[in-house]
């Protein structure tokens, strides 16, 4: 048997024994199923592709295990036309939908990428959008730390004015000093003894209000500086807002630009249609295989096993029931 025949057997399911028994019919029949299977496996695969690398930022072995798992479920889904045992009305009807969803996600997805350049245009015009409507509010919170900040340095300023003016009054105060010294005093004996002696003494001590005033002034500059790292702030914000709004675009903010491109420009639209319709007419390829040929031989097989299967029980079905009457 051939390879290709092989790699077909494999990728749609059917039993290469049967497969062996039967005509040229069927033959063709597996190489139309094999070469829609492979179209959908490429288009899948790179889709899977450049979706993890484009949106998940993953590697390279990431991407190569995001498009296999699309091509695995791809040829999975398939072999659910492909294997059923005669025509299935509900499985195709369901098929269907599930293309027209597939379809939807892969020119989006195809579509983003395609359009990769006018997205990144439109993207600048969403964002300019978005900044006009965040700026004010981010401008508000900053203002009003500010006024916080500011309030409160006057609020100091007020209590230091205060305070220089009774410092002023009275620079310095007389504080009593009580010192206790020990005097040796020879005894009688000889001997020496620590006699304990209190002095007192007065000395000009500052103003205690001077080290109050020391630190309501060091928290003045330090409010000043923060009023100037915000004053900074508030002169960059519009520029560090673009630029978050820029590096956090995700796929669904590339969506919302991709429906503006196609419904404002009908280029695009008549566009976006050709290709949604040609991955849809991809995506039924085996569907309309399946229901719109006549049977081969290799389904004839499979259904005849199928109903000499049936009779066999039935009939084993029979003969238990007679048993037991």
């Amino acid at each position: 048997m051939k390879w290709w025949i092989k790699i077909g057997c494999f990728l749609t399911g059917w039993n290469s024994k049967i497969l062996s028994q039967c005509s040229e019919a069927s033959y063709k029949h597996l190489k139309k199923y094999t070469a829609a299977l492979l179209i959908l496996i490429i288009l899948w695969g790179f889709t899977g592709f450049c979706f993890a690398q484009r949106y998940v930022g993953a590697p390279l072995y990431g991407c190569i295990l995001s498009a296999l798992i699309f091509i695995i479920i791809v040829i999975q889904i398939e072999r659910q036309i492909i294997l059923t045992v005669g025509s299935s009305r509900w499985g195709a009807c369901f098929r269907i939908f599930i293309a027209v969803i597939m379809s939807i996600l892969g020119s989006a997805i195809l579509d983003q990428i395609i359009f990769g350049d006018d997205i990144k245009k439109k993207m600048v015009e969403i964002n300019d959008r978005l900044v006009q409507e965040q700026l004010p509010m981010r401008l508000n919170v900053i203002d009003a730390r500010l006024n916080e900040q500011q309030t409160e340095i006057d609020s100091l300023v007020r209590v230091n004015t205060i305070l220089y003016e009774e410092i002023a009054k009275n620079p310095t105060h007389i504080a009593t000093i009580t010192e206790t010294i020990y005097i040796m005093e020879k005894q009688e004996d000889g001997s020496y003894k620590r006699i304990p002696e209190t002095k007192v003494k007065t000395v000009l001590m500052p103003n205690p209000k001077t080290k109050q005033v020391e630190a309501n002034d060091s928290n003045i500059v330090k409010l000043r500086e923060q009023i100037k790292e915000f004053t900074e702030k508030k002169l960059s914000v519009e520029n560090n807002l673009r630029k978050e709004l820029s590096s956090n675009t995700g796929f669904l903010e590339e969506l919302r630009a991709m429906i503006e491109i196609v419904s404002t420009r009908l280029e695009a639209l008549i566009f976006y249609i050709i290709i949604f319709s040609f991955l849809i007419s991809l995506e039924l390829f085996v569907v309309t295989s399946k229901l719109g040929d006549k049977k081969c031989d290799y389904d004839m097989i499979v259904e005849h096993q199928l109903d000499i299967k049936k009779a066999t029980l039935e009939e084993l079905v029979r003969n238990i029931n007679k048993d037991y009457k």
